[in-house]
């Protein structure tokens, strides 16, 4: 089973750059296999949205079940199954415990995908949330970091759009309402259910203009949530839990990009 030290070196392959230097896993060879080589890719980070949710809302996620159909697999979190430990392990390749990272107000001091593309000539850019891992852990080690400050979805989709058409290589995206929704009504409730037809929503938006201008792309999530008893999170991830650590890799090519949104 593949899990998130993975997606540094697919990514960094995809791209024809070296992986960072703290990565210990290997690529996911069946996503470099179909994605090929290409200097434009778009990664999406949908927070929270692990497998045992989306089993319960796939009649709200058509943009992702197409992808789905297309290329998908399933990798795991790295513990804590948190928000910044899996982004500084998607960004680095490292595991949780080489890069130490719990907080997302720590400094990540191992080398990036983003500084391996820098030392290339390449471009990187982040679409995410003012106070979101990806905004504050992240995000200052990209050329072009792009930071909602209302804090708002569909400002990180705009966000996202503006970098993909400012013709950066790598353009990593945060997308944040179904964690928001999970945690303060739990991971299958009605509000959460709303929050991933959003998200599936603001994904379309995004893709549609990658699809347009030549990019790639690659959709994930960072963990699942599980339902909890505590009175402050309705819904809660940081274990081993199946519904905390199971979560989509999903990718499509160019070509196979614009074939799910129906572009000629």
């Amino acid at each position: 089973m593949y899990d998130m030290r993975t997606v540094a070196p697919t990514v960094c392959k995809v791209l024809g750059i070296r992986a960072p230097s703290s990565a210990d896993s290997p690529s996911l060879l069946q996503a470099c296999k179909t994605l090929g080589s290409t200097d434009k890719l778009a990664v999406i980070v949908i927070d929270a949205f692990g497998m045992s949710t989306w089993k319960k809302a796939k009649n709200l996620t058509p943009t992702l079940n197409r992808l789905e159909a297309v290329h998908g697999t399933i990798i795991h979190s790295v513990m804590k199954s948190v928000t910044p430990v899996n982004f500084a392990t998607m960004l680095t390749g490292a595991s949780s415990e080489t890069h130490g990272i719990t907080d997302r107000t720590m400094p990540l001091r191992h080398e990036t995908i983003f500084y391996v593309l820098r030392e290339a000539g390449l471009k990187s850019a982040t679409a995410a949330r003012a106070l979101s891992s990806l905004g504050i852990l992240i995000s200052p080690h990209a050329d072009n970091p792009g930071i909602a400050e209302s804090n708002k979805d569909t400002e990180v989709a705009e966000k996202a759009i503006s970098r993909l058409m400012s013709g950066n290589n790598l353009v990593w995206v945060h997308l944040l309402d179904v964690d928001d929704a999970g945690h303060g009504y739990g991971p299958l409730s009605e509000e959460s259910m709303d929050a991933i037809a959003r998200a599936d929503a603001n994904l379309r938006t995004i893709l549609d203009t990658a699809g347009d201008i030549g990019y790639s792309v690659i959709v994930l999530a960072d963990h699942g949530q599980h339902d909890s008893d505590d009175a402050n999170y309705k819904g809660n991830h940081g274990t081993d839990k199946p519904e905390d650590i199971e979560v989509p890799f999903l990718w499509a090519n160019n070509a196979e990009l614009r074939d799910i949104l129906g572009k000629q």
